[in-house]
């Protein structure tokens, strides 16, 4: 085990223990907030630039870009309020553990994931392995193995998007 493997180890522990203390409705909450506010915005903005804020702003291209970021911040936020009132009833009910060790789970693939894209940024960008040496890489039990779980990512998180963003 050599010094990248620990770093790559303790970001994805990291990311578990992240994961555990906020919990897994919260983290789900949050991605999904996300990609469900931007679909939103991207299909409201325009109306809901014309009819709230028009009165706002005489120019509708400021008063678009307002109403798309939002809508953006907005259904993220009713996202965490509602994964706070099904987090606080997971508790009442004793299943607290559960959604905090599968927010453990949630939380180490989610920075598995982005050290994954990382590593693929750094081995685009270091070409020439000035950044990190070669042999470094080759003795490191986790560099590659993580380095192809964003390939597998890649191709589903391209379909998802070339159907529900691109082409709403």
């Amino acid at each position: 085990m050599t010094i990248i493997d620990i770093i790559l180890l303790v970001v994805i522990g990291a990311g578990a223990v992240i994961g555990f203390i906020k919990g897994f409705i919260r983290q789900l909450a949050s991605i999904l907030g996300l990609i469900v506010g931007l679909l939103a915005a991207k299909a409201l903005y325009v109306s809901v630039a014309e009819r709230v804020f028009s009165r706002i702003t005489d120019s509708m291209t400021f008063a678009q870009i307002l109403a798309f970021v939002v809508i953006w911040v907005v259904v993220p936020l009713l996202f965490l309020l509602v994964a706070s009132l099904l987090t606080k009833a997971m508790e009442a009910i004793s299943l607290g553990w559960l959604n905090r060790w599968l927010g453990a789970g949630l939380g180490a693939l989610k920075f598995l994931l982005l050290v994954s894209l990382l590593i693929c940024v750094v081995e685009f960008i270091d070409s020439d392995n000035t950044m990190i040496n070669r042999t470094m890489k080759e003795e490191s039990v986790l560099y590659y193995p993580i380095e192809s779980f964003a390939g597998m990512f890649f191709p589903a998180a391209k379909e998802v998007t070339e159907q529900y963003i691109l082409n709403t």
